[in-house]
C-alpha cells in the first residue's frame, strides 16, 4: 500500500509551503488508494509548542486535509508525537551502538564553532569524522551520540530530480542523540518512517542532501529504505525563499523609514507607541533579532498590513480554503492544458509525480487574490456564510455581530467587488458604527460651492422618504443623482455621510441596510461638521 506522511515540527505556525507539501502528499496517497499519515516531529524541548501543534491541526483541517493516522485534535498526545517514543528511538540507538555505528562526541558548541572557524582560515570543509585529529576527549558534560557515516558515495533515484549521487568526501558523522537525550530529526524521521510504513517520502528539495544520510541509516539498521521525491521550494516574485521572517523584515523597514523620516519618532516613542519594550525593540530593529512578539506589535502600531506567510496569515485575511488549496498546487505542478481553477476532485484525478518541475516555484500574491475572488463569485451564499463562520473564528471584526439576514444581505452586496472576505469585513464596518469622516472626500464632496446646499436638499428630500423600502426611497434617490450640474455629485455628499468616504456599495441597497435612523443622523453629523469648519 502507497502510505505517504506530513511531519511538521511545531516551532510555529504552519507555513503555507508546508502546506503544499501536506496537500502534495495527500493527493498522491488518496489518489492511489493509499493512507495519509501525520506526524508531529516535536523532539526539540525548547522551541515546540503546544499552541503550535494545535494551530497546525487547526489549519490542516480547515484546508480539508484529512489524515488517516496521527494525533486527535484536543486530545493528548499520541504515539504519532515524537516526544513519545524516546524508548523506541533509545532501542534502536543501542542496537546501532552494539554494532559500532555509533560513538561519543564531547566538544561544546565553542569548540565546534572553533573548529569550523579553523576550516574556514585554511579553505577547506568542515567534515566531522571518528578518525579526524583534534577531537575533544571525555568531558564532564553531556555527550552527543554520532553516527558514523559509511566512506563512500551514497547515489538514488529521486522520483522528480532523477539519479542523485554525494561522494564520500561530503559526508560527516550526523548527531544522532543531542545531549538533552532526545534524538535528532535525523534518527528519528528515519525510525518513524519505518515502523510508521511510508512508502513514500514527499518533501521539499532543502532536504535532498539530508537523504544520503537517512540511507545510510536505513542500510546500518538493515531497512528498506521508501522512496524518495524533493519537491521545488516556494519562493516569493522577487526569487527569495518565502520565510516567516518576511514579516519581521516588512515590519523592521516600516519602522526604520518612519524613525528616518520623523527624527521625533525616537526608539522610546515607538516603544510606547508599540508598548513593547525599548530593549527588546532595539535588538528587532538594530541587531535584526527576529521576534514575532515585537513584529506584530510594531505592525499595529503603525496599521501596517504584513505579508501573508503562514496559513494562519491567509485565513485572517480571508482567504477560501479551496482557493488557497488551489493555488498552491500550482506551485511547482502543472496540472497540462493551462488549467488554473480545479476542484478537489479535479486535483485528485490529475496529480502525479511527473507533474511536479525541478525548478523553485514562485508565490504570485495578485494571482492567488484573482483567484480566490473568482472562488467567491461562484460561491452560494449558504457556502460564504460558512465561510464567513471560519473566518469570523480567527478574527475580529465588526461584521461578527452581524445576524443571518444581515449578513446575506452584506454579502449580495460585496460577493461581486471583494477579493477576500478581509476586504468585505473591513470595507463594511460603516454599518456597525458611525464611521471617521475622511477629510479629503469632506473637501472634495462637500466643502464646495454647491456643497452644504445640497446637503441639505438630501436630508430633507431622505426625511420624507416613506416608506423606508426600494419603492419608498427611490423617488429620493433619484433627485439626489440628478441633483446638481453633474449627475452623481450630489450622491457623493450622500455616501461621504453613511460611508465616511467615497467608497461604498450601491446607494440605495446602503441606504436600506442601514436603515431611515442611522441615515439621517449620519447626514447630520456631516452638515454639523461642515457647518463647525465653516464658522471657525
Amino acid at each position: 500500500m502507497i502510505r505517504t506522511r506530513f511531519a511538521p515540527s511545531p516551532t510555529g505556525f504552519l507555513h503555507v509551503g508546508g502546506a503544499r507539501t501536506a496537500l502534495f502528499n495527500w493527493l498522491f496517497a488518496r489518489g492511489h488508494g493509499g493512507e495519509f499519515v501525520l506526524r508531529i516531529e516535536d523532539t526539540d524541548q525548547v522551541r515546540s509548542t503546544a499552541e503550535s501543534a494545535a494551530g497546525i491541526l487547526s489549519d490542516l483541517q480547515w484546508l480539508g486535509l484529512d489524515w488517516d493516522r496521527g494525533p486527535v485534535p484536543g486530545q493528548e498526545k499520541n504515539e504519532y508525537f515524537q516526544s513519545t517514543r524516546l524508548d523506541i528511538y533509545n532501542g534502536f540507538i543501542d542496537a546501532l551502538a552494539k554494532s559500532g555505528h555509533v560513538y561519543e562526541a564531547w566538544e561544546t558548541p565553542a569548540q565546534l564553532a572553533a573548529m569550523r572557524s579553523q576550516a574556514e582560515r585554511e579553505k577547506r570543509p568542515f567534515r566531522y569524522r571518528r578518525q579526524m585529529p583534534g577531537r575533544a576527549p571525555k568531558g564532564s558534560t553531556p555527550c552527543v551520540l554520532r553516527f558514523e557515516m559509511p566512506h563512500e558515495e551514497i547515489s538514488f533515484h529521486d522520483l522528480i530530480l532523477g539519479p542523485i549521487q554525494v561522494g564520500a568526501e561530503e559526508h560527516d558523522d550526523i548527531v544522532i542523540r543531542k545531549s538533552d537525550g532526545f534524538p535528532t530529526y535525523h534518527f528519528a524521521v528515519v525510525v518513524d518512517d519505518h515502523l510508521m510504513e511510508i512508502s513514500h517520502v514527499l518533501r521539499a528539495q532543502e532536504h535532498l542532501m539530508n537523504t544520503p544520510k537517512h540511507l545510510a541509516l536505513y542500510r546500518a539498521l538493515g531497512w528498506k529504505p521508501p522512496e524518495h521525491a524533493h519537491m521545488p521550494l516556494v519562493f516569493n516574485m522577487d526569487n527569495t525563499k518565502m520565510s516567516k521572517r518576511d514579516k519581521s523584515k516588512a515590519a523592521r523597514h516600516a519602522a526604520q523609514l518612519l524613525m528616518k523620516n520623523k527624527p521625533e519618532v525616537t526608539l522610546e516613542t515607538l516603544a510606547a507607541m508599540a508598548k513593547v519594550e525599548p530593549e527588546a525593540l532595539g535588538k528587532f530593529l538594530h541587531q535584526k533579532q527576529d521576534n514575532s512578539a515585537v513584529t506584530t506589535a510594531v505592525a499595529q502600531a503603525l496599521h501596517l498590513a504584513l505579508p501573508e506567510i503562514e496559513v494562519q496569515d491567509f485565513r485572517r485575511s480571508g482567504y477560501l480554503h479551496d482557493a488557497l488549496l488551489n493555488f498552491i498546487a500550482l506551485i511547482g505542478w502543472a496540472p497540462g492544458e493551462n488549467r488554473e481553477i480545479l476542484t478537489r476532485h479535479e486535483l485528485l484525478d490529475l496529480f502525479s509525480l511527473e507533474g511536479i518541475g525541478k525548478t523553485n516555484g514562485r508565490f504570485d500574491r495578485k494571482k492567488l487574490l484573482w483567484m480566490n475572488g473568482e472562488y467567491i463569485r461562484r460561491a452560494s451564499l449558504k457556502d460564504l456564510a460558512q465561510h464567513m463562520q471560519a473566518f469570523n473564528a480567527v478574527t475580529d471584526y465588526p461584521i461578527k455581530s452581524a445576524d443571518p439576514a444581515m449578513l446575506d444581505k452584506l454579502l449580495t452586496m460585496y460577493q461581486e467587488r471583494m477579493g477576500t472576505l478581509g476586504e468585505m469585513a473591513e470595507n463594511s464596518r460603516f454599518f456597525f458604527s458611525a464611521p471617521p469622516l475622511d477629510p479629503k472626500a469632506v473637501d472634495k464632496f462637500v466643502r464646495i460651492a454647491s456643497g452644504p446646499q445640497h446637503l441639505q436638499e438630501i436630508i430633507s428630500l431622505l426625511a420624507a422618504a416613506n416608506p423606508w423600502n426600494a419603492e419608498g426611497i427611490s423617488p429620493a434617490m433619484e433627485s439626489i443623482i440628478t441633483m446638481g450640474e453633474k449627475r452623481g455629485s450630489a450622491a457623493q455628499i450622500l455616501r461621504v455621510a453613511v460611508s465616511g468616504g467615497a467608497v461604498s456599495p450601491p446607494l440605495l441597497e446602503t441606504l436600506l441596510l442601514l436603515g431611515r435612523d442611522q441615515t439621517l443622523d449620519r447626514l447630520k453629523r456631516l452638515e454639523k461638521e461642515v457647518a463647525g469648519v465653516s464658522g471657525s
